[in-house]
């Protein structure tokens, strides 16, 4: 069977927070990939052949304010593909134009705040304009859409009308993320915890603070790592010096894969606190999960989106609901209580990503995906 073809679209290639494209498309066996973006960026991390960017700052606005862009029409016509990928619904928007104008199945991937953009007030924003009012015709274009979660494939049930949706869970790259060696804890020295994201509503920070702050108050040795930047830094930083927790909480900005890989061994448990924000925005599966659990390291994260389907509660982590504080700092208490749990628990974790998450295995499910709108 000779390599088809897949011209894959997404906004930005590869900003830090969307490495699981890049996995992605690096682990194909049956399909090579061409990427079509508005700009290549973290060029030097992360090298791919086949990427087709706008260019300058005016071109970039041609592309955002048209929804195409000339180069990539005469790549179409010189190059012929056999599927358009749209990563995220906002994605969609840009392939829309070579879909239709070139007759090629689309399949579209949604994974979260695309979602969030169409129930939520963001629908109102600006910036969502032309998304929200192209989503009717993303829906009936896509030939096949996926969600990373089975929340979300609900959600874009009703939206979409379709009753089609299928779920496709990512990977994670087990090379890289690969288990810790040695399990060090105990209760003489500070638990360490560690929570990586965006700092934005949806991460849940203020909650994993305010859980710091109560079992700093009961005498529990604990310090935690953010990782991360974002408009709510600033409100996170304020509260750790009201609550005087300089001693016990870090901030240390952005880091690369490889760092962030590294902190993850680094530390004891990772805090996954999601919730669904004030203006609708939710997780659609969150790759830390996958990457921490990948390393053998337990996760506490919310009953949100699709982290009850990649954490076995009690099993390879912990389970909560949303917002509540005292259970976060209850979870976190058993493993200062019984630190055999990190081991089992982070063990338990590799096993079941090895299992069912492996980013090899996920792209054949993808690649079956394409098989079945193109046979």
């Amino acid at each position: 069977m000779s390599i088809k073809k897949v011209a894959l679209f997404s906004t930005s290639f590869v900003p830090y927070s969307q490495t699981f494209i890049y996995d992605e498309i690096t682990n194909h066996k049956r399909y090579e990939v061409d990427v079509f973006t508005k700009q290549y960026t973290n060029k030097e991390l992360f090298p791919f052949p086949r990427v087709f960017e706008t260019g300058n700052a005016f071109n970039q606005l041609f592309y955002l304010n048209r929804a195409f862009w000339p180069g990539f029409d005469r790549q179409f016509k010189k190059q012929p593909y056999d599927i358009i990928h749209a990563h995220f619904g906002t994605g969609a928007v840009y392939a829309l134009h070579y879909k239709k104008k070139f007759k090629i199945p689309l399949i579209t991937t949604f994974w979260g705040n695309d979602v969030s953009a169409l129930i939520g007030s963001q629908k109102s924003e600006i910036r969502r304009r032309r998304y929200v009012q192209r989503s009717k015709e993303i829906f009936e274009q896509s030939d096949k859409i996926l969600a990373v979660s089975i929340e979300m494939a609900e959600i874009l049930k009703d939206l979409s009308g379709r009753e089609d949706i299928a779920v496709w869970r990512h990977g994670v790259d087990l090379n890289r993320f690969y288990a810790k060696s040695e399990y060090s804890y105990s209760p003489e020295n500070p638990l360490k915890l560690l929570l990586i994201g965006r700092f934005t509503q949806k991460k849940g920070h203020i909650y994993a603070l305010r859980a710091i702050k109560q079992l700093v108050s009961l005498g529990f040795n604990v310090n935690l790592t953010f990782i991360g930047s974002g408009e709510l830094k600033d409100l996170c930083i304020n509260f750790v010096k009201q609550e005087h927790l300089e001693k016990q909480v870090q901030f240390s900005g952005v880091l690369t894969p490889s760092q962030v890989a590294d902190k993850v061994r680094e530390s004891d448990l990772v805090l996954v606190p999601s919730i669904v924000a004030n203006d609708h925005d939710r997780e659609g599966s969150p790759t830390v999960v996958k990457e921490a659990s990948a390393c053998g390291v337990p996760v506490i994260g919310t009953y949100h989106a699709g982290i009850s389907e990649t954490i076995t509660d009690e099993k390879t982590g912990f389970l909560i609901p949303e917002r509540h504080v005292v259970a976060l700092a209850d979870r976190i208490k058993r493993f200062i209580d019984s630190p055999d749990l990190l081991e089992k628990m982070g063990k338990a974790a590799r096993l079941k990503m090895e299992q069912e998450f492996n980013v090899i295995s996920q792209v054949d499910l993808l690649e079956t995906h394409y098989d079945s709108i193109l046979y």
